[in-house]
């Protein structure tokens, strides 16, 4: 419970999973099938067409650079497994055969300083492994061995041992909870050292007195300003929405787009009840979701424009 791991809601996370990672896999799934239900495609292209996709699923690799003891990446696993067994599924109804699945751990990548949580969030991982495996009806030991999981990296997000701004591993998606400290009390939680160089690191990118989490913002925007990251979604607090904070969402504002948002949401950390903005953020945006809802596009503080009638 120290960890929040008894009191993140798997509801929440989903509202960030779903519009980064799932729902933009099945719209690539239904372009694939719509090209593999052709009459005219060839037997050997739609083989082709499905290993492709299933290919592009193993690849796939989604990172938590915050990733405490693996709720989001577990959550995100299991979607990731769900997705390729339901392709399998309308293949195999297509006439294409069934395959076993192969998507597994190494999909999910984290970064966590606690070196308890890091390995809890590896244990984690395997058991949703596991346990999906047997739920779907494959065959697994009834005393499987769990393979070493360096995906998972204990180490400083944001700081290289040098001061200098750490590199994160690549990955097309980016989720996470990253810790919510204020900017108030980063001087006196993290010490002035620590403060300094990370302030020093990012000078120009994040405000001085800006939130702990708004450096974790503002590497995924760079992340996916580089084309490392296609989408990602972060939870923040609340006050996200305005003074030195809004600034790191007037970037992403400034290089993106936002996707979705939910501007104020209820949330537990630490057994403490907070309120919480969750943010999705791309290159581009088929859509804008605000609290639910289409809007023209969302504001950097996570109000919309109006569609218009």
């Amino acid at each position: 419970s120290q960890l929040g791991a008894h009191y993140t809601d798997p509801e929440k996370i989903m509202m960030i999973v779903r519009p980064v990672v799932i729902e933009p896999l099945w719209r690539e799934w239904e372009v694939v099938k719509a090209q593999i239900a052709k009459p005219k495609t060839a037997e050997k292209k739609k083989r082709e067409l499905l290993g492709g996709f299933l290919e592009r699923l193993r690849n796939f690799r989604v990172l938590d650079p915050a990733c405490g003891s693996g709720n989001f990446l577990y959550l995100a696993l299991l979607a990731l497994k769900d997705i390729e067994h339901r392709v399998n599924l309308e293949a195999e109804a297509m006439g294409l055969g069934r395959q076993f699945p192969t998507v597994g751990p190494e999909v999910v990548r984290g970064i966590e300083l606690n070196p308890y949580a890091a390995e809890l969030a590896r244990v984690t991982i395997w058991i949703g492994e596991i346990q999906w495996m047997r739920r779907n009806g494959f065959d697994l030991s009834r005393q499987p061995i769990l393979r070493p999981l360096d995906t998972i990296e204990c180490r400083d997000a944001l700081l290289n041992p040098d001061g200098g701004e750490a590199a994160w591993p690549e990955a097309e998606f980016i989720v996470g909870n990253p810790p919510f400290l204020g900017g108030s009390k980063l001087l006196r939680e993290l010490g002035e050292d620590y403060a300094a160089t990370l302030r020093r690191a990012y000078q120009g990118r994040v405000p001085g007195g800006a939130d702990l989490v708004c450096y974790w913002f503002e590497k995924v925007r760079s992340c996916i300003e580089q084309g490392v990251t296609q989408r990602a979604g972060l939870v923040a607090t609340n006050s996200i929405r305005g003074g030195a904070n809004r600034k790191v969402l007037e970037r992403i504002r400034g290089t993106g787009t936002i996707t979705h948002a939910w501007s104020d949401e209820p949330w537990i950390n630490e057994g403490a009840a907070v309120r919480v903005s969750l943010v999705a953020f791309g290159r581009e945006a088929e859509e804008a979701i605000l609290n639910g809802q289409p809007v023209a596009e969302i504001h950097a503080d996570l109000t919309g424009r109006a569609l218009r009638v």
